[in-house]
């Protein structure tokens, strides 16, 4: 099935069951990204400024 028919089809659905759907798939994304945010996490937590990036390295971090 493509997606452009899952789409078809979600819009036939009662409005209820697309809010099941809807929250169906916030629940995987936040599954998705579990992984993600506890990686960010460390980072946030570190405590070793050798691990830090200065503003300027954060600035040519962006730039490239």
């Amino acid at each position: 099935m493509s997606v452009n028919e899952i789409k078809s089809e979600i819009e036939s659905l009662p409005l209820e069951e697309r809010r099941q759907l809807a929250a169906y798939l916030v629940a995987l994304r936040h599954k998705d990204l579990a992984e993600y945010r506890t990686a960010m996490a460390g980072k946030i937590d570190d405590h070793n400024p050798e691990n830090w990036l200065s503003l300027e390295e954060y600035d040519q971090r962006l730039a490239s």
